[in-house]
């Protein structure tokens, strides 16, 4: 399914679970995997001395004696240019990177590395809560037996669909398409959301998605979603987010924001309008 994951690391990360992962989005013979730290200060570049880093050398040696093609890069400077710039220049299939909430008055005004990168990055990025006590062990057989699609009726949310069926038909994911609408099918309003998720819905069935719709009644969707999320046994959120441009903006506290932020499950997070670094 993928061709290459970028996994951008800082120390935080929980080394099974994040090396769990891994393995289970790709595969030994078929994916490469590229490691990348961001430092604070200048650092040389070149592959070796990536390689023997402290913090990349566990990653690199557990996976190249799995048989995986593996490569490390360093590079100084701001966390967010230098992961989304190198994103660009090495066109991976899927960024997987960890997120910890929020803290100080920048992380407030700007939000998480994670967020700020998900806003800019022109592939979906794969989102694991690192710091969460109840997040799914790797260990279990299957990581991905369902997967909820949150919408809001628009093209724009919809715009993750193509990546929900291209992962929901390699994983044998169970789809779960779910809309907050306070009547939830009472309205005018509400039955052409209803018909919006319906067309989609159909879309994924004859691609060969097993497939179901849900809404909830109340106006509240990130609790909704929350709430879904263990009501169902959810495996996977994927959502879309709208970037900086429009009418969405860094300061916004959106939906996919506070879900990001709150979820105790993995997230599949998509910008519907990357802002993207130069490549060089």
């Amino acid at each position: 399914m993928l061709d290459k994951i970028l996994v951008p690391l800082d120390g935080s990360e929980m080394f099974p679970e994040t090396l769990g992962y891994i393995r289970e989005l790709g595969k030994a013979e078929a994916t490469e995997v590229l490691l990348l730290h961001v430092q604070d200060s200048a650092g040389v570049h070149s592959d070796a001395d990536a390689a023997g880093h402290p913090l990349l050398k566990s990653y690199i040696d557990d996976l190249r004696n799995d048989g995986w093609k593996v490569g490390a890069e360093l590079r100084a400077g701001d966390p967010v240019e230098e992961i989304t710039r190198f994103t660009v220049q090495t066109e991976p299939d899927l960024l997987l990177m960890s997120t910890h909430g929020r803290s100080g008055l920048e992380n407030i005004r700007q939000g998480s590395i994670t967020e700020q990168v998900v806003r800019q990055s022109p592939c979906p990025v794969f989102i694991l809560h690192s710091t969460r006590a109840d997040a799914r062990s790797p260990q279990q057989e299957h990581l991905f037996h369902r997967m909820l699609v949150p919408l809001d009726g628009s093209e724009v949310s919809a715009a993750i669909l193509p990546c929900v069926q291209r992962f929901a038909r390699h994983f044998n994911t169970e789809v779960i398409l779910f809309h907050d609408h306070p009547e939830c099918g009472e309205d005018a309003e509400a039955s052409k959301r209803r018909e919006f998720i319906d067309q989609h819905g159909v879309e994924l069935a004859n691609a060969g998605v097993s497939v179901h719709l849900d809404c909830s009644t109340l106006r509240a969707p990130v609790q909704e979603i929350l709430q879904r999320t263990d009501d169902l046994n959810i495996d996977l959120i994927a959502m879309v987010t709208h970037g900086q441009g429009g009418e969405r903006r860094a300061l916004d506290e959106s939906v996919t924001a506070n879900v990001m932020r709150h979820a105790n499950r993995p997230l599949l997070v998509w910008s519907s309008d990357p802002q993207c670094p130069p490549a060089s």
